[in-house]
């Protein structure tokens, strides 16, 4: 399992100023917990972050639906399957239909009939996800659909998301239930891992291994897999729990 960079403090030992302001993500479950835990190291940064979060969430100008799909999609391309899974949850209390939610994880999110607006959103989002600059062709399309507001708003929307999916995937701080990913540098295409859990690893065109299922239930057949796998390119992150002890499973180390 792999262990958080930096462990996330626990409630009672974050600072009394923040502890009012952050005691609400207790509610949201384990994940929101290790990520504001993590924040109360710098209680600067942290109430920085989260009044910046609650500007974009409640202050904001952009319609709400397009904002969810712009996280989704974020994300989505960032690998982050905490964020998207919350942000799920948002986009279905939003009444946002089930096909545009997974249309945004697709390869070509065009599978869905989008509108104009959302469209061109979400073609602008994959290129400001990675750090590439808006094409004109497509800042004078956004500029015609949005105000000026919306437009600042668009891009610090985009890279907020970035910054909360990077700096979980950097630190490995636990979301809210087990994680799975595959190091594509590392993979030797061995494929004891499909063989072993074919429900949660698949081989792409290229022989490389990939995921079917990334937040799957932790099962022994998962654990084997990681196990077995000859390049070590497999990582299962643990849940609520930050810094397990080691433990045995029919002579499986899980750590």
């Amino acid at each position: 399992m792999v262990t958080p960079r930096i462990t996330p403090l626990p409630p009672d030992a974050w600072p009394p100023a923040l502890r009012a302001l952050l005691h609400a993500s207790r509610q949201d479950g384990a994940g929101r917990e290790n990520l504001f835990g993590t924040l109360a190291h710098h209680p600067p940064l942290a109430e920085a972050w989260l009044h910046l979060a609650q500007v974009l969430t409640h202050q904001g100008l952009l319609d709400a639906r397009l904002r969810e799909l712009a996280m989704l999609r974020t994300a989505h391309r960032l690998r982050s399957p905490y964020v998207r899974a919350r942000h799920e949850g948002h986009a279905r209390d939003l009444g946002v239909p089930p096909a545009a939610v997974a249309a945004t994880a697709a390869a070509d999110p065009g599978v869905y009939d989008w509108s104009a607006r959302e469209a061109a959103t979400l073609r602008a989002v994959d290129l400001l996800s990675v750090g590439t600059a808006l094409p004109e062709a497509l800042w004078h399309e956004l500029a015609e659909m949005f105000t000026t507001p919306e437009l600042l708003e668009l891009l610090v929307l985009v890279g907020q998301c970035a910054m909360v999916c990077t700096t979980l995937n950097t630190l490995h701080t636990p979301g809210g239930g087990p994680t799975v990913r595959v190091d594509a540098e590392r993979c030797c295409s061995a494929g004891q891992c499909v063989s072993t859990a074919p429900e949660v690893f698949a081989h792409d065109e290229d022989g490389l291994v990939t995921l079917v299922e990334e937040r799957p239930a932790v099962t022994d057949r998962l654990r084997l897999a990681a196990a077995l796998c000859p390049s070590g390119a497999i990582h299962l992150t643990a849940p609520a729990h930050l810094t397990a002890p080691a433990r045995t499973t029919e002579g499986v180390p899980l750590s």
